[in-house]
């Protein structure tokens, strides 16, 4: 997934992108509201990580400001005694909270479910015929057995298989698995491509001439 965090704390800010690029998503930190809403209108993102305490715009300006333009999935962070704030963030329309300090592994699991809830999914498996991605393992098997992926090919699968059905161009997949800010090499995704249809079946992701690549439901 890709990842907006909205932290004005440098070490917290920090932390949390060194700890979702370890867990295989792609983060972009910014420490205050306008910034936030830039990242936003560049698109691409998946979720919005949104800390409610920040100078000058506050969280639920921010809030406010990404619902009166998209469904786009947010989890406010607030502190324990916050209370009202995380009431007022989930009547603004956030899609979950968590308090602060928290642990990792706890955030992912949000991530997920909020993951899964955008694409109409109940759990976090997804089936291709005889192929299996569990996205809380970042695992692949096909036909039973386990399937490694380099980081990048497993990005590209999770993208591809959360769209599948529809067309999905270069420049979308670059966005989704490097953000804004770096791009990719010009062969990587049709390695990326290549290798997948290598190790899981050469019908399961189709070209489209022009447009992008799909894999069919």
């Amino acid at each position: 997934m890709r990842i907006l965090v909205v932290e004005d704390d440098d070490l917290l800010g920090a932390a949390l992108r060194a700890g979702l690029a370890q867990a295989g998503h792609m983060p972009e930190w910014v420490s205050d509201g306008e910034s936030a809403l830039a990242a936003v209108r560049t698109g691409g993102l998946d979720a919005v990580l949104l800390d409610i305490n920040l100078p000058g715009l506050s969280g639920l300006d921010v809030l406010r400001a990404i619902r009166t333009r998209d469904d786009l999935p947010v989890i406010i962070m607030t502190a324990r005694d916050a209370v009202d704030a995380r009431i007022e963030g989930l009547d603004l329309g956030a899609d979950d909270y968590i308090v602060k300090p928290f642990v990792l592994a706890e955030l992912m699991a949000r991530l997920r479910a909020v993951g899964r809830r955008r694409h109409g999914r109940a759990r976090s498996i997804l089936h291709h015929r005889d192929i299996e991605l569990d996205t809380a393992a970042r695992a692949v098997r096909k036909a039973g057995e386990l399937v490694r992926l380099t980081a990048r090919e497993y990005q590209v699968l999770v993208l591809l298989m959360e769209r599948a059905g529809r067309v999905v161009g270069r420049a979308d997949i670059e966005a989704g698995i490097y953000g804004w800010e770096t791009g990719a090499e010009s062969n990587t995704i049709e390695a990326a491509i290549y290798t997948l249809r290598r190790k899981l079946g050469a019908g399961l992701i189709e070209t489209m001439r022009g447009a992008g690549y799909v894999v069919r439901p």
